[in-house]
């Protein structure tokens, strides 16, 4: 197997800090850099804040959606009213909001999915892995210019 280029071991450091648990000592085994290499990599590329904005799952928007709507039911059975004008709307947008969750693919599910596929197959054959990154890359801009 032909050695990693350093962008190739980044791209594959940053694909693993992003979509996976595992501490940067772990990255930097699984990489084969040094350890202080990833502290430096995650600090001067904002990787932190790229990492906590995945965490805002697609299940994770429903789930407190969902939660919301249960709260206002029980407000309003609760007052055994109607409710005022202000609460029914609240009650509207946060349904079509669900609706569109669960009905649409967004970008963010896609990378999601692409981000386990590479984790998978950079365990089989790292190589493959960053041409399929790559790929993907230019899929997910491609996509990202139709809308």
């Amino acid at each position: 197997m032909a050695e990693l280029s350093i962008k190739q071991k980044k791209d594959w450091a940053e694909t693993l800090y992003k979509s996976s648990d595992i501490t940067q000592k772990e990255i930097a085994i699984k990489v084969g850099v040094n350890e202080k290499t990833i502290g430096k990599w995650v600090k001067d590329n904002n990787w932190e804040n790229l990492r906590k904005s995945l965490l805002t799952t697609k299940s994770e928007i429903l789930r407190n959606l969902y939660d919301l709507l249960d709260k206002i039911s029980k407000k309003l059975k609760e007052e055994e009213s109607i409710g005022d004008s202000k609460m029914a709307d609240m009650y509207v947008k946060y349904t079509a909001a669900i609706k569109n969750l669960e009905t649409e693919t967004s970008t963010a599910e896609i990378m999601q999915v692409a981000r386990i596929f590479i984790n998978w197959l950079q365990n089989i054959d790292p190589p493959l892995a960053l041409v399929v990154l790559n790929h993907f890359d230019a899929f997910i801009k491609e996509s990202l210019k139709r809308l």
